[in-house]
């Protein structure tokens, strides 16, 4: 079967196909924190992962046993470079890792990002192609604190949701309060309530925007609640994400 290549024989409920997308963990670490991240932490990690996507009829697959695992001092921060020399490292670690189609997620977990700072990720763009040379391409994936995994020294976010959240962003999903009004279109997703602010810990009954209807979905995965407070993407998110993959993710280009 192609990769990420739709499953016709594994249909949902509601007529969505079951989607097969492939994903690829990468390490990064400095020298002092060569040995931080375990396999142990990562397989937990994709377990979730495989996990709470399954719901939503998207099957997540991880053809390698361990991750590919990068030493170096200052692509460990995941900052953004500054000089010209950071600027071809990023591009040539970024070359050398990076696995699989536009319609493959990488994850790379960074030992030494900046403090509470916990991971960002590409959302799904028109036009691209499947080639180093298109930044879109070279660049797309999820870039994650390595705190953030499963038994994580943070209570709030060591449970492993942070890599849920960001990998809905790869999916196309934005933050259920974005736009931070209780107007407009916000995250293009109708069963999403309004909310007017980001989330901090598990505040049952907050509701930001009073006079629209719903409460915050502060169990939303595109929250930024807590781990333990997480426990849902919505149908429309389910359909939005369905859509962007196999409409830009699915259909990039393929240079010969």
């Amino acid at each position: 079967m192609k990769l990420g290549a739709r499953s016709s024989s594994n249909s949902s409920s509601n007529g969505l196909p079951t989607i097969d997308v492939k994903v690829h963990f990468h390490t990064v670490s400095s020298e002092a924190k060569r040995d931080y991240i375990s396999d142990q932490a990562l397989d937990k990690q994709f377990a979730l992962l495989r996990d709470v996507y399954a719901n939503y009829d998207i099957n997540i697959q991880r053809d390698e046993t361990v991750a590919s695992r990068t030493v170096d001092d200052f692509l460990a921060t995941g900052s953004w470079p500054l000089t010209s020399q950071q600027v071809a490292a990023k591009k040539d670690f970024l070359t050398r890792t990076r696995k699989g189609g536009y319609d493959a997620i990488n994850l790379y977990f960074y030992t030494d990002m900046l403090e509470n700072f916990w991971g960002s990720c590409t959302l799904p763009q028109d036009n691209v192609t499947r080639t180093f040379d298109d930044v879109n391409f070279r660049e797309d994936g999820c870039g994650i604190n390595a705190d953030s995994l499963p038994n994580g020294p943070f209570e709030r976010v060591g449970l492993g949701y942070t890599t849920i959240h960001e990998v809905g962003h790869w999916f196309g999903l934005l933050h259920v309060f974005q736009g931070y009004t209780c107007e407009g279109s916000g995250d293009f997703v109708d069963d999403t309530p309004a909310a007017q602010v980001d989330t901090t810990g598990c505040p049952i009954g907050k509701d930001s925007c009073p006079d629209v209807p719903g409460l915050d979905p502060i169990h939303n995965y595109m929250d930024y609640s807590d781990d333990s407070c997480y426990n849902e993407f919505t149908e429309g998110q389910k359909l939005r994400m369905h859509s962007m993959w196999e409409t830009l993710r699915l259909s990039a280009k393929v240079i010969s």
